[in-house]
This record gives C-alpha cells, sequence and structure tokens, in this order.
C-alpha cells in the first residue's frame, strides 16, 4: 500500500448517485419547523428535489449543484454526516435553488470540510 493511500482511508465511492443523502437546510420546513431534509429524485428538467423529511418538497437543486455533489461522493465516498447548505434568495417564481453545499467534517478531520 503506498503511503498516500495510507493518509486517506476514505473509500471512493463507485455510486456517485446523491438522491437520499440527508441534507441541513438554514431555513426551517413551513410544515414542520425542521431543518433536516434529502435530495430527492428530480422531474422534468429537474435533476434533484429538496425533500423535507416531513414529506414536504422544499425546492429543487441546480444541475452544478448536483454534480458537484455526485463528483465529491465519486471521489471521497457518501459522507457520514448531513451536507450544510445555504439557499439563494427566492426567485420571481416562488422557488429557489441550493448552493454552496458543505459536509460537516467527521470527529478526527482536522482539514474541516468534505466539500
Amino acid at each position: 500500500m503506498s503511503v498516500q493511500a495510507e493518509m486517506c482511508p476514505v473509500t471512493p465511492s463507485t455510486d456517485a448517485n446523491p438522491i437520499g443523502l440527508a441534507i441541513t437546510m438554514p431555513e426551517p420546513c413551513p410544515r414542520c419547523d425542521g431543518h433536516d431534509a434529502v435530495i430527492g429524485a428530480g422531474r422534468g428538467p429537474h435533476k434533484a428535489s429538496i425533500m423535507c423529511v416531513c414529506g414536504r418538497h422544499l425546492g429543487w437543486m441546480s444541475v452544478p449543484t448536483v454534480n458537484f455533489i455526485a463528483e465529491t461522493v465519486r471521489q471521497f465516498g457518501r459522507p457520514s454526516e448531513p451536507i450544510s447548505v445555504t439557499r439563494k434568495p427566492p426567485r420571481g417564481d416562488g422557488g429557489s435553488e441550493v448552493v454552496h453545499p458543505t459536509a460537516i467534517a467527521p470527529k478526527g478531520n482536522s482539514h474541516g470540510k468534505y466539500f
């Protein structure tokens, strides 16, 4: 085993699909006041949805954001902690999109964030 592989114990994922990953939203759900959500399936032109754990649809993820999360999962594996996200302000059509995903670093990781 190489020294570099020993320094990075994370096994890359062969399944880079971000659907089902837990996320933490910055604002509470209008239905349950919770901040916990998951990345859900997309529909039509949307690549992925944001679904509160109570079942309420909270919005859509942009294609670049979904692609970024998928590539990060492919390279570093699925995170064990929820991904924290921020959102752009609502658009005129009532929608908004997730930007700047980050993940909480696992305990003992001095490098800070996954993303």
